[in-house]
């Protein structure tokens, strides 16, 4: 199955007894409003860098619901009609927001800085707000800036860790428990000061559900 490197976002695939994984139909509609995102099912606000621009919503949601079909029909011609398990899941990160200082015009885009949010629905190894990190540290293996700290952001515990990767490339990673979903911040810069900037942009972010 794909891992798609440029975010060093992880995709898994699991075999099931019980469920399909929910298609992002519902959880991933947004709303870009100039420099402000809006999830009506996460009820969160946050504000990216104003003159910043950010990939259309409706084709995001297209690009997550094709990886999301393209993965099920991998899994399931990998799993073939007489697996042992009745039913095959797929559990992919979804994007929510993918801003950066030129136009976006697609989810998997390279340039920095840029501020991509993500929802991946929680399963086993990717269950708690330090796992995203944890699991790009294993797999990665770059450099631990700082991290991993538990901190309230919004009124919630978030974790927050900063990695280093060669080339020089900086991410700066907030991560929280929503319900059944990881909500992942990955805030991604080449120098210092870009990614400071990225992190004050945090601050901005508001919960509406408590």
């Amino acid at each position: 199955m794909r891992i798609p490197n440029k975010y060093l976002a992880l995709s898994f695939v699991l075999v099931s007894a019980f469920a399909l994984a929910a298609t992002p139909d519902t959880f991933d509609a947004g709303k870009t409003t100039a420099n402000v995102f809006e999830s009506p099912f996460f009820h969160f606000r946050y504000e990216f860098p104003k003159g910043w621009f950010a990939l259309d919503d409706s084709v995001r949601m297209a690009e997550n619901k094709k990886r999301y079909e393209t993965d099920l029909k991998e899994a399931l011609d990998q799993n073939g009609p007489d697996s042992a398990t009745s039913h095959t899941e797929v559990v992919d990160p979804y994007f929510l927001l993918v801003a950066g200082q030129s136009a976006v015009t697609a989810s998997e885009t390279t340039q920095k800085p840029r501020v991509v949010i993500m929802a991946t629905k929680r399963r086993n190894m990717m269950s708690g707000p330090r796992d995203p990190a944890r699991t790009i540290i294993e797999m990665i293996h770059p450099k631990v800036l700082k991290g991993p700290e538990d901190l309230v952001l919004a009124g919630r515990q978030f974790s927050r860790t900063d990695l280093e990767f060669n080339p020089k490339s900086l991410l700066s990673k907030f991560a929280t428990v929503v319900g059944e979903y990881i909500i992942e911040f990955d805030l991604r810069a080449d120098n210092e000061k870009d990614l400071a900037n990225l992190v004050n942009t945090m601050q901005s972010l508001q919960f509406t559900d408590h």
